[in-house]
């Protein structure tokens, strides 16, 4: 099967392209490429996610935004994160957002070469982004960069591997114990 490439486009053109195909993809430089279909223990470590930090945000300045929501991430580039943490109050027909505060992605081995990679480069270089989490799918272990005093961030992430340990998002007064991420 010889499948072509979707010709380079602007992001306007990837928005209204995008909308009419039956796969989700992202605009990686111009370029659509097709997201990966994901297994069940990924959506766990998302609904849990949801679970534990939704209630969290009730009545904040911020909520919650799910895969099906587009990140922005440069002039030609826009993903799909797992979960996203957005401003609240935003209109119902918002197409995309490009101030996320936090982006969440649930490794898998068929992405994480991105999430590492031009994911992490994309997500980091928002300068309205605080923390960038990617949670293993396998086990638990999750690896944390949070913006510095300086503005910027660490090049080594930080790595949480204790079921105990409990992830701290300041800003938002967030608490996540990789306990409830991770149950069963």
């Amino acid at each position: 099967m010889n499948l072509q490439s979707p010709p380079k486009m602007s992001f306007d053109a990837y928005m209204a392209w995008g909308q009419r195909q039956e796969r989700k993809y992202e605009l990686v430089r111009g370029v659509p490429v097709m997201l990966p279909w994901v297994k069940l223990k990924h959506s766990r470590i998302v609904m849990a996610l949801v679970q534990v930090i939704g209630p969290q945000l009730k009545g904040s300045d911020f909520e919650l935004a799910d895969a099906e929501f587009a990140l922005r991430t440069g002039e030609d580039s826009s993903r799909f994160a797992d979960l996203l943490v957005i401003p609240a109050g935003l209109p119902g027909d918002t197409p995309h957002i490009e101030d996320a505060i936090v982006v969440i992605e649930v490794l898998s081995p068929s992405t994480q070469h991105n999430d590492f990679g031009p994911k992490r480069e994309e997500y980091l270089a928002l300068e309205s982004l605080d923390t960038y989490l990617i949670f293993s799918a396998d086990e638990p272990r999750v690896w944390q960069w949070t913006r510095n005093d300086d503005g910027g961030f660490d090049i080594e992430p930080i790595i949480l591997e204790d079921r105990d340990t409990t992830i701290m998002l300041e800003r938002l007064g967030v608490m996540i114990p990789l306990a409830d991420i991770y149950a069963g």
